[in-house]
């Protein structure tokens, strides 16, 4: 790789912090940006100006803000994933059938994505939003269906790291429990993305590959006990299963 490759790459991974500064701040002035990213003012501005120019930036009285462009993007990507495809009419039965929120999770790489959610909007995660596989029911529910050689490597490559004091980082204990998950086909989580909330989750398995999940959560205080662990378990899973057929 050329000196030039090597400016491309680090320009364009410049513009990417600078959208996802701009995301997290609701809009920023070029000092601000330069400051929290340790960049010239030059740099952030002339990266600004080729994102305005392009249409993924406005430019209001000196504060930068992200435009609807990316939207088309965000839902034209979601809109061509099969498994979205074939799970939101399940999802929105889901939710309407245990009163609680569900959700749709797909695998990328070390992540667990939430891609679809009919319910409650003060989920932990966001829409478009990840957490790591280990950590939520639905990513352990994916983890679960990966192969042992799979599980080893993201353990080496990105470790447990703690949400909650009940998150699992011991990798013994992750391996035992996705074997359970496995053999029962659901997973739990009980306060360990949050403390605050509990969710059971299934896997969507298509040919021996895990290509999503199926999720509910709700508040701790609600769902737990039989709700959790016997009705809401199996309308989730029975969910999960209808999107497998779907998608063969």
């Amino acid at each position: 790789m050329g000196d030039t490759d090597t400016i491309t790459v680090q320009a364009t991974a410049t513009s990417l912090r600078i959208v996802e500064e701009l995301y997290e701040r609701d809009g920023a002035g070029v000092t601000e940006l330069a400051d929290a990213m340790d960049v010239s003012k030059s740099a952030v501005h002339n990266h600004l100006s080729t994102l305005c120019a392009l249409g993924y930036v406005t430019n209001v009285d000196g504060t930068y803000e992200l435009t609807h462009r990316f939207l088309r993007i965000g839902f034209g990507t979601r809109e061509r994933n099969p498994v979205y495809r074939a799970a939101q009419s399940e999802i929105r039965k889901l939710a309407r059938n245990t009163n609680a929120v569900a959700n749709l999770v797909v695998p990328e790489d070390a992540d667990a994505v939430y891609l679809h959610r009919i319910g409650a909007r003060n989920h932990p995660i966001p829409v478009g939003g990840s957490v790591r596989l280990h950590a939520a029911a639905a990513g352990k529910a994916i983890l679960a269906f990966r192969s042992t050689d799979a599980v080893d490597e993201y353990v080496e490559r990105h470790g447990l790291d703690r949400k909650t004091d009940r998150t699992v980082t011991d990798p013994e204990t992750l391996r035992s429990e996705l074997r359970s998950i496995r053999d029962r086909n659901i997973a739990f989580d009980r306060g360990e993305l949050d403390a605050n909330w509990q969710c059971v989750a299934s896997p969507i398995v298509v040919d021996g590959d895990p290509v999503g999940a199926v999720s509910v959560s709700g508040a701790a205080d609600e769902m737990q006990g039989k709700r959790l662990e016997e009705d809401t378990a199996g309308l989730v899973s029975s969910t999960a299963k209808t999107i497998e057929l779907e998608l063969l």
